[in-house]
């Protein structure tokens, strides 16, 4: 299996190289395309997209790993597309994002860059798996790399190639690990995140949070010693009909009639 290995910490980042090993160990066919830098935070922004807007890319050796490497100038999802897009040889199978250092639990993955990697590859229809371990320096990237072979080795066997997973490994030995469970979104994340207005700047702080989370949730479970297993779509429209969001419907209808008083007998 063709495997790309991306992240959002940069091409650098021991996560990153963890995966990458593992990967190949397995007996995968690994190529890694990761960010110049730290991206972190940016979601599945592509970065400048004007007409005509270049991005910088360079060919990059990861130390003691025989797989192809390259370091572009953009974040995640951009590098996602320009693989699926087969600029750098045949398009992946399978996209993984990691080994993410800090928890990618809860709602507020919506900014997750490692997660965004993840979302863009079941965009166009790549699967894809985003892994993340605790936060320095507690990381544990040895435990996440088994954790994620293992996903991988599951989801090859049973098909499920489209399927986009957001899997966190709680930083333990894996002998010591309570098990594997499914874990919808919390509401609040194991990670928070906080804002301080200054006088001409906003302070952005990060904080571990352990209070207000859902029981049976990803951020629970990895409280508890689990690996949370969460699967994800990608964009997606919500569903209009009879069962669905009728809010919306009720919008529409409003919107239509006053546009018709405001134009008087024409038609919209």
């Amino acid at each position: 299996m063709r495997i790309l290995v991306t992240n959002d910490d940069g091409i650098e980042a021991p996560g990153l190289t963890a995966a990458a090993r593992a990967l190949v160990d397995a007996g995968h066919d690994v190529v890694v395309g990761a960010p110049t830098r730290d991206f972190s935070g940016s979601g599945s922004g592509l970065g400048p997209i004007d007409d005509g807007s270049v991005v910088g890319w360079r060919g990059h050796r990861l130390p003691g790993i025989d797989c192809a490497a390259y370091a572009i100038d953009a974040p995640p999802s951009f590098a996602v597309l320009a693989f699926c897009s087969r600029l750098f040889g045949p398009p992946p199978d399978l996209v993984v994002a990691g080994i993410n250092d800090g928890y990618n639990t809860g709602r507020l993955v919506l900014a997750s860059s490692t997660v965004g990697a993840a979302l863009t590859a079941a965009t166009v229809g790549v699967g894809s798996i985003a892994v993340s371990t605790a936060e320095a320096p507690h990381h544990r990237y040895d435990t996440a790399a088994a954790v994620l072979v293992a996903v991988v080795r599951q989801v090859v066997q049973q098909g499920r190639r489209g399927t986009c997973l957001n899997v966190n490994v709680p930083a333990l030995d894996v002998a010591d690990l309570a098990g594997v469970e499914v874990g919808g979104l919390a509401r609040r994340g194991l990670m928070g995140l906080g804002l301080e207005r200054g006088d001409d700047v906003i302070t952005l702080r990060r904080y571990t949070n352990d209070r207000g989370i859902d029981g049976g949730t990803d951020a629970a479970l990895v409280g508890a010693g689990y690996v949370a297993v969460t699967a994800l779509t990608g964009v997606t429209q919500a569903d209009h009909g009879p069962a669905g969001d009728t809010s919306v419907i009720a919008v529409v209808d409003a919107a239509r009639a006053q546009l018709r008083a405001h134009a008087g007998t024409s038609p919209v």
